[in-house]
């Protein structure tokens, strides 16, 4: 099988609903994060091409089961992009979900700026462009997203609120950054200074196979942009003064052994905007779609008790009643 090429896969993408990449490119960008089974196992299929957003081409993919009865729309974090996320895509595609998932602009597969962005107001854009494109994917709809990606949902519902989405997963929500006090001191001497610095590579996951896959990954960046961080900023001032909106009722999932984010106070900003049912994992750190095993089913476990995916409401309490069966 041919290696995988990035660059060679990233200028061969089709605009999307237009044919497929070359086999070979996608065969090993499909190996080499393990998504195959997501991608063409037991029915599934599976499309790839970019959106036009902005300049930028954005990446983007639907793994589609047999029969979906809903959709789900999955934002990822901070330096990840659509490969990492394949445990989430299959238990998904596991609850009869279509998923549709994009790289956001200097992420992954798409273009643009390593890893930054002038302003947050960007990542709107390119979720707009995004249920843009996935409008012939049945519903109902759901979003789900880690850490920045869910802030992208939360400025999202914080917007427009959740009309058009049943449910909401939010995994290690993004609003401040860890020991903010002290790297607010060095994000204000490093914005007068430097443009980046060196990424600082934390284990965040008990999950030996993800840490070598991501030391791996040539879509990793290796700088954290000033501006970046900045932009983020600006976002988090602004998100912060929102006004109360306790209709929207998301599903949180936090660790209390995450380093990436300030949880505690992050969830006491969501439990004053929303009305979230929310889920601590004792000794979890932040990168919760790949986190160990065990980790990983009690999320699942959780999701299936209080999420009724694709079913009416009418019938969401004798399913939220009902135990997820073991697999075998």
């Amino acid at each position: 099988m041919r290696p995988f090429e990035p660059q060679r896969l990233r200028a061969a993408l089709p605009p999307w609903g237009q044919d497929a990449p070359p086999a070979a490119d996608l065969a090993a960008y499909l190996a080499f994060y393990h998504l195959d089974d997501c991608a063409k196992g037991n029915g599934r299929s599976h499309r790839m091409g970019w959106l036009a957003v902005d300049g930028e081409r954005i990446a983007a993919q639907a793994f589609v089961p047999p029969s979906p009865k809903g959709t789900a729309i999955v934002c990822h974090g901070y330096y990840d992009h659509v490969g990492l996320y394949g445990h989430l895509i299959d238990y998904l595609q596991s609850q009869g979900l279509a998923v549709f998932a994009f790289d956001q602009p200097g992420h992954g597969l798409s273009t643009g700026p390593v890893a930054t962005i002038a302003s947050f107001e960007a990542y709107q854009t390119v979720l707009a462009a995004a249920l843009e494109a996935c409008r012939d994917l049945p519903k109902p709809w759901h979003l789900a997203g880690q850490s920045m990606g869910a802030s992208v949902i939360m400025e999202h519902l914080a917007r427009q609120g959740a009309e058009g989405f049943d449910e909401i997963l939010l995994l290690a929500p993004l609003v401040r950054p860890a020991y903010w006090p002290l790297n607010q001191v060095v994000w204000q001497i490093a914005r007068r200074t430097i443009s980046e610095r060196p990424r600082t590579f934390r284990r965040n996951a008990e999950n030996a196979d993800f840490v070598r896959l991501l030391k791996r990954d040539p879509l990793q960046a290796k700088v954290l942009p000033v501006q970046w961080v900045t932009a983020m900023v600006e976002w988090m001032r602004r998100f912060e003064r929102k006004p109360p909106m306790p209709q929207v009722r998301p599903h949180v999932i936090q660790g209390t052994a995450d380093r990436t984010v300030g949880w505690r106070h992050n969830l006491r900003v969501l439990e004053r905007l929303f009305s979230p049912r929310i889920l601590l994992l004792p000794g979890a750190r932040h990168h919760l779609v790949n986190e160990a095993p065990a980790v990983r089913e009690a999320m699942w476990r959780w999701l299936d008790e209080h999420c009724a995916w694709g079913v009416p409401e009418a019938r969401r309490e004798r399913c939220n009643a009902v135990k997820r069966r073991p697999r075998g």
